[in-house]
C-alpha cells in the first residue's frame, strides 16, 4: 500500500515537472515572437520613415524643376521682347 502511494506521488510529480517544462517551452517561444515582432516593427518605421523622407526629396525636386523651367521661360520671354 505504501508503495501505490509512493508511486503515486512520483507519478503526479513527474505530471507536474513535465507541464512545468511545457510551460517553459511555449513563454520562450512566447518571448521569441514578441521580440521578433518589436523588431519587424521597428524595421517597418524605418522604412516608412525612410519612404517619408524619399517623397520629401521628391518634392523638393519637382518644385527645384519648376523653379528652373519658370527661369527659362522667363529668360526665353525677355529674348523675344528683346
Amino acid at each position: 500500500m505504501k508503495l501505490k502511494v509512493v508511486y503515486t506521488c512520483l507519478g503526479i510529480a513527474a505530471i507536474l515537472v513535465s507541464w512545468g517544462v511545457l510551460w517553459a517551452n511555449q513563454n520562450a517561444r512566447i518571448c521569441a515572437n514578441k521580440s521578433s515582432i518589436e523588431l519587424l516593427t521597428s524595421q517597418i518605421k524605418t522604412v516608412s520613415s525612410q519612404a517619408t523622407e524619399a517623397d520629401k526629396a521628391i518634392v523638393r525636386m519637382e518644385t527645384k524643376i519648376e523653379y528652373i523651367i519658370k527661369g527659362i521661360d522667363d529668360i526665353k520671354a525677355e529674348v523675344k521682347t528683346d
